[in-house]
């Protein structure tokens, strides 16, 4: 059996990305400046990548996108083209990938404890996902919580190491608190396939059915918090 050619999409920040892989092997990744216009960089680059691997759009076996929480427009076109591209591919198999999970895997070449990617959560909150290492790999420890920064800090169990890119917006700083690189704090196409084809392995029960490919936001998106809003207001 031919080892499945799988794709992997990041747009959940500012710096979009598509990374390829067939079987257990990356073979290639194109990164590109969105600048809020994912929209217009993604459908191109990614048929860039499979040409420069003579490869079609049918040949494509597993999808692994990048589903937040993140950029709300960059997220939808995201999952918006890997909605589409399931529709069109009856056999395609498509994984959505956390993406602090992304994020934490670019952390695996520090030495740590325990790991927390910290996202911006506003009005003072963060959102924490919690990983650990287990038989080599990098694995979430219970679910993502929405809470507010102080309460956070007070509930830290240290030695820890912290990273994403909510930490450009609160000072999280700190004894027994180790900060990992800035270019660690975001995530990258190629992080996206790595966790992806990790959860691939997991089994059959991580894929997602096209249609319900959807975002992962860490607090409800502005308008539809003021449009709930309008609606209570008597």
């Amino acid at each position: 059996m031919e080892p499945p050619i799988s794709l992997a999409i990041e747009t959940s920040c500012r710096t979009g990305g598509v990374a390829l892989g067939r079987g257990d092997e990356l073979i290639g990744a194109i990164d590109f400046d969105a600048s809020c216009r994912h929209a217009v960089q993604l459908v191109p680059r990614l048929a860039e990548l499979l040409d420069s691997a003579s490869l079609r759009p049918a040949d494509v076996d597993e999808l692994y996108v990048s589903s937040g929480p993140g950029s709300f427009t960059g997220l939808r076109v995201g999952l918006t083209v890997a909605r589409t591209m399931g529709q069109m591919l009856s056999s395609l198999r498509c994984l959505s990938v956390p993406t602090p999970r992304a994020v934490a895997l670019r952390s695996a070449d520090l030495t740590w404890e325990s790991l927390a990617v910290v996202l911006d959560g506003r009005d003072a909150r963060v959102y924490v996902s919690m990983f650990a290492r287990a038989a080599g790999l990098i694995v979430p420890q219970g679910r993502p919580r929405l809470v507010d920064t102080a309460e956070f800090l007070a509930g830290l169990r240290r030695p820890i190491t912290l990273t994403g890119e909510g930490l450009a917006y609160h000072d999280l700083a700190g004894e027994g608190i180790s900060i990992a690189p800035q270019e660690l704090h975001f995530p990258t196409a190629q992080a996206v396939w790595h966790a992806g084809r990790q959860m691939a392995r997991d089994g059959d029960e991580k894929y997602t059915d096209y249609s319900k490919l959807t975002p992962i936001y860490a607090r409800q998106p502005e308008v539809l918090r003021l449009e709930d809003q309008s609606i209570a207001q008597p």
